[in-house]
């Protein structure tokens, strides 16, 4: 039931209330399973290391709240301190990424991670505003205040994930080296003869490359791409050191709306609309992320008779383009 009215929708505002409900209803039972053994190795198994991680920064936090309030410390080095922990946003892109992913085409009830999602950005959202307190007796109250959400919710979807997600997880993938349903290892497959991919030759009419040479062009151009096919699912990815956006294998042939949190997926939606009736053939972003000026880029990919072929998303850090001036011809 609740995927069925969950898959319907990306307003997600609307059942946070309902279902935060039903699950304290149901804490109890859940809590008197427990846990199932988690093979090594499994998907499940590495997201678990994270939920207790997880668990251990925002105990930390806590105890560094009771020293401010007791006057030890400042309240401005909690604020640091929340600013400084990265464990929840590692932890939730490696949810969103890879097990949401797994999840999504093992199981035909997977609604559940758009809402997980929209929680997870709720908490994101209240720590960058705690690690931005400026403190005084008005933001003082209001801090507090705010840090009693975040951990209280930052606790929330721990449990949730510890009782609900990977049970349940557990019993949709088929194992520890599960990939994503029927998708395909995006690595170039070996030759019957045992070629291996530096054998293989990407042609054209202007030049010719193997493809340990292009996987290395990939690596050290200044943006990341992706490329979405006409059916809206992820076909491609470049990951060099420097991607902005976390991406796993396991996003190969996964449907790009459920790569975004749903607020956004409306957005996607309309530019790929936009794509497909000829409106548009590129939409352009840009925003302040990680410490970054960020710019992406969404153009239409069309054959040569100009029918719709997908999507390409184009990522660039251009903090430093945007920060040169007058020119530069020497070395």
């Amino acid at each position: 039931v609740l995927h069925a009215s969950l898959s319907g929708t990306n307003d997600m505002n609307a059942w946070k209330v309902p279902v935060s409900r039903f699950l304290r209803a149901a804490a109890r039972g859940l809590e008197r399973t427990g846990f199932p053994e988690y093979p090594a190795g499994h998907p499940v198994s590495a997201a678990e290391e994270g939920t207790r991680e997880v668990q251990a920064a925002i105990e930390k936090l806590q105890a560094l709240s009771v020293s401010v309030r007791n006057g030890h410390i400042p309240l401005a080095a909690l604020a640091q301190e929340i600013g400084r922990m990265t464990a929840l946003r590692d932890h939730y892109e490696d949810l969103q990424n890879g097990l949401f992913a797994r999840f999504e085409a093992a199981s035909n009830d997977h609604a559940c991670v758009k809402l997980m999602w929209a929680l997870q950005d709720d908490v994101l959202a209240l720590q960058r505003e705690l690690a931005g307190s400026t403190g005084g007796p008005e933001g003082e109250s209001a801090f507090w205040k705010k840090f009693g959400e975040f951990f209280l919710l930052a606790g929330a979807l721990a449990w949730r994930e510890r009782y609900v997600l990977y049970p349940v997880a557990l019993r949709a993938l088929p194992g520890p080296d599960a990939e994503p349903g029927s998708v395909v290892n995006p690595r170039v497959s070996f030759d019957a003869d045992g070629a291996g991919p530096s054998s293989f030759v990407f042609m054209s009419p202007t030049g010719s490359l193997r493809v340990d040479e292009l996987e290395a062009i990939f690596k050290l151009l200044p943006i990341d791409v992706a490329f979405i096919g006409a059916d809206d699912r992820v076909k491609f990815y470049s990951d060099p050191p420097h991607r902005i956006f976390p991406r796993s294998p396991a996003v190969i042939g996964r449907l790009v709306q459920n790569c975004h949190p749903p607020k956004s997926v409306a957005t996607v939606e309309e530019i790929l609309r936009s794509f497909r009736d000829g409106s548009r053939d590129r939409a352009e972003f840009w925003l302040e992320a990680r410490g970054a000026f960020v710019h992406i880029t969404y153009f239409a990919v069309r054959d040569s008779s100009g029918r719709y072929a997908g999507t390409l998303e184009v990522t660039q850090d251009a903090t430093h383009v945007r920060s040169l001036e007058g020119e530069k011809r020497l070395l």
